[in-house]
């Protein structure tokens, strides 16, 4: 789909709004405003997302233009009827939006679009996406227009889906330097613009040991995260910008697989040390292949580790393993958006 040179000239100027608004509600608000000039919106919604264990975070949501109450209820009641969430398209395609007409054809229909989108909601043609960047979800965004507006067009995909990139750094960016006690756990490497080390802390000294800075792999704005090995060591790394005006850069080696506060848990249920690390990935939605890459083992190994821990936890899928683990399963019913019931070994 090609772009006209107005729809660019919008693209740059969102983009340095959600890089340059330091507070995430005014941001997101601005960021709205300028979707509703650019392609037309009737109403959003921002869900974020907890940096380390991926969890979402509801007390953190944003509305803009529709009901507080609408959310709440979407996510209490009717979240497992979403085509998004049905289909898997949440935990498949980061940083792309669909629309949910194509994911369900027949969707209004359907009880979900009866009772909740066009009555509660107001609203009927959704393009949704999960924001992600460097390996950490950042949150899911939903836009919207009423069943009496034009349904959203490809060039609107095309503008959100060169958007969602800079949206999820951005988020991502404000989270983790709002996070004092991260750089505390992690390694710090500060470089200048030129790419040339001007700080580095003594987690960070332990993990190069040695190495040159250069050796670091930068993830970018990718949606997949990037690891850093040293001897028997790996570390997890993120990058972020010391500035808007990318002077600097801050690496952030988390030691991998991190500690999670699910480990005393999973120790008590009988899981190995191993174990709980094969657990903490395929509950984060990592496929086989992933988890062996991560942790140095082969996929046979990974299958026979997940087989002793089904049947220590007593489960029988994926999907009930993240909702043992973590709690995902709420009392009433909800479930977490990115999970999709049946997934085997």
């Amino acid at each position: 789909m090609s772009l006209s040179s107005k729809d660019y000239k919008n693209i740059l100027d969102t983009i340095d709004i959600v890089y340059s608004v330091s507070d995430r509600s005014a941001m997101f608000d601005a960021f709205c405003e300028q979707l509703r000039k650019a392609i037309g919106i009737y109403s959003a919604i921002f869900v974020p997302a907890d940096l380390r264990t991926g969890d979402f975070c509801f007390q953190g949501y944003r509305v803009h233009n529709n009901s507080e109450g609408a959310l709440l209820t979407y996510l209490a009641q009717y979240a497992p009827q979403d085509p998004f969430v049905s289909c898997g398209w949440f935990r498949d395609h980061p940083n792309q939006v669909a629309r949910n007409t194509d994911l369900m054809s027949d969707l209004i229909e359907t009880e979900f679009a009866q009772d909740f989108l066009l009555p509660i909601a107001n609203v009927f043609h959704v393009l949704a996406s999960t924001l992600q960047v460097q390996g950490d979800r950042v949150g899911i965004l939903g836009i919207h227009r009423q069943r009496r507006d034009r349904v959203f067009g490809a060039r609107e995909i095309a503008i959100l889906n060169r958007l969602l990139p800079h949206l999820a750094r951005a988020l991502q960016r404000r989270e983790l330097l709002a996070d004092e006690s991260l750089f505390a756990e992690m390694g710090v490497v500060m470089t200048d613009a030129r790419g040339k080390p001007c700080f580095l802390n003594p987690v960070a000294k332990r993990a190069l040991h040695g190495a040159d800075v250069a050796s670091i792999p930068d993830p970018g704005n990718g949606t997949a995260a990037a690891y850093f090995r040293r001897g028997r060591r790996a570390y997890r790394v993120r990058t972020v910008p010391v500035d808007r005006n990318a002077v600097g850069k801050f690496f952030l080696l988390e030691p991998y697989p991190p500690t999670r506060p699910v480990s005393a848990a999973l120790t008590r249920c009988g899981l190995s040390e191993r174990e709980i690390d094969v657990t903490a990935l395929v509950a984060q939605g990592r496929s086989n292949r992933e988890v062996a890459d991560q942790l140095f083992l082969s996929e046979a190994t990974v299958k026979d580790h997940l087989k002793n821990i089904f049947g220590k936890l007593a489960v029988r899928r994926r999907s009930e393993l993240a909702a043992r683990v973590f709690g995902i399963a709420s009392p009433n019913g909800a479930i977490d958006p990115t999970i999709t019931p049946g997934r085997n070994l």
